[in-house]
């Protein structure tokens, strides 16, 4: 006790202005709005630049939680993605799309100005992508995968005139094929529809499952031109394409997990 008083009364003057600075400072910041003002918008910086960096401290050990959680999350999105399509097709079965497993991935090679134009993403072996499995977007029908390496894949794309799809008028269910014929990137050929066949312009393409490799009903284009050519029994339909390849930057492969099912069999059935 008898230190503290002599420590006090040494230091006196020292203390009696700190106590007095600190009271003046007090009034002077709660009178003057404009250093209130300051006061709070510095105190509000400061503790938010704190919480940041301890924020950003801790979140780098979720990181991989994190990651896990957002491949979970776009599985999810995209399953969702595929069973809308089938929403919208009266005649599509709902339960064949449980059958189809999804892989998301980035673009990052796609050429426009071929006949014969490719894709590449960067997913490969190593994500389970192989060789013949679809690729679509949240738009329509982009490919198919073409050759697969450890890390990446390249997709032989829907404008490539050597690519054909499996399709069905969704509005009478008749049996198609869409091609790109090389010209607008834009337009799709609908081929092999009968002229008795009741067609009109707007019209629905999807995708059949025929092929085994997209799931019934994903959307491929609509009914822009239909002419009428007399040397053949087909009409000659021009398809506007949902899918605008000119501003495609990830996609989904699609794994039809009962693929080698169905092939086995019809290999067998064929074969006697």
């Amino acid at each position: 006790m008898r230190n503290l008083i002599k420590f006090i009364s040494l230091y006196n003057y020292s203390i009696t202005f700190f106590i007095l600075l600190f009271v003046s400072g007090y009034f002077l910041v709660n009178e003057n709005f404009i250093l209130k003002t300051k006061y709070f918008n510095s105190s509000n910086y400061l503790s938010g630049t704190v919480f940041y960096y301890q924020s950003s401290f801790f979140n780098y050990f979720k990181l991989e939680e994190r990651n896990i959680n957002l491949e979970r999350e776009n599985k999810r999105l995209s399953e969702k993605i595929i069973r809308s399509y089938s929403s919208k097709t009266e005649d599509v079965d709902s339960t064949l799309n449980l059958n189809y497993d999804y892989v998301k991935a980035e673009i990052l090679n796609n050429s426009l100005r071929k006949s014969k134009n490719y894709i590449t993403i960067n997913k490969g072996s190593k994500d389970g992508i192989k060789e013949g499995m679809g690729v679509i977007s949240s738009s329509g029908i982009v490919g198919r995968v073409k050759y697969v390496s450890k890390n990446f894949a390249t997709v032989i794309s829907v404008l490539n005139t050597s690519f054909y799809v499996s399709s069905i008028l969704q509005k009478s269910s008749t049996l198609s094929s869409v091609n790109w014929d090389g010209k607008d990137p834009k337009i799709l050929k609908l081929l092999y529809v009968p002229k008795h066949i009741d067609i009109r312009r707007g019209d629905e393409i999807i995708s059949s499952s025929f092929d085994s490799i997209f799931p019934k009903g994903i959307s491929i284009g609509k009914i822009k031109e239909i002419r009428e050519d007399i040397n053949s029994n087909f009409y000659d339909i021009d398809i506007l394409s949902t899918q605008d390849f000119f501003n495609l930057s990830s996609v989904y492969i699609v794994n039809y997990l009962l693929v080698e099912e169905k092939v086995e069999l019809e290999k067998t059935t064929y074969e006697k």
